[in-house]
This record gives C-alpha cells, sequence and structure tokens, in this order.
C-alpha cells in the first residue's frame, strides 16, 4: 500500500501510465516496479510488511526494497527459504 498525502505525480508501472493528486492511496502489488515523477513537492509514503520486526534501519531497508530486478529475484529466493 503507498499513500500519496500531497501533490501531484506521474507513475509508470508496467501496466501503464497514470496521474494521481493527494491525498489517495493504492494497493500496489508485491514487486511492482514504477517510476515516479513529481509535478510538484509531493509527500509519497510506501508500506511494508516488517513480519520480524527488524529494528535496525540498514537490515529493514535490505528487507523492504531492491536496486534491480535481479536483487529483487534473490531477495525471493532467500525469503522463501527462511519461511520453509
Amino acid at each position: 500500500t503507498w499513500f500519496l498525502l500531497r501533490g501531484f505525480l506521474t507513475i509508470v508501472t508496467e501496466s501503464g501510465t497514470e496521474d494521481y493528486v493527494g491525498p489517495c492511496y493504492v494497493q500496489a502489488p508485491s514487486g511492482a516496479k514504477r517510476i515516479i515523477y513529481a509535478h510538484e513537492d509531493s509527500i509519497f509514503v510506501n508500506i511494508h510488511l516488517n513480519p520480524t520486526n527488524i529494528r535496525d534501519i540498514d537490515e529493514l531497508e535490505k528487507y523492504t526494497y531492491a536496486e534491480s530486478y535481479e536483487e529483487y529475484e534473490q531477495w525471493k529466493k532467500e525469503y522463501k527459504d527462511e519461511k520453509n
């Protein structure tokens, strides 16, 4: 889930391009890739699960985002192994 609390964004995903004006929220699928263009100062909040209650910010960042699709695929593989 993400929230646009204020502002105007254009977001490009694999599904297409959409404009958003805050306030609004969107239920985005896990692993969604997006490019965001802010037309004006905006406040965008992205909500992530933290099922193991990670408190270390560096570890939490590793858990919640990937800098490439390959990194995301590797995370999925490792996370699936942890759950089994």
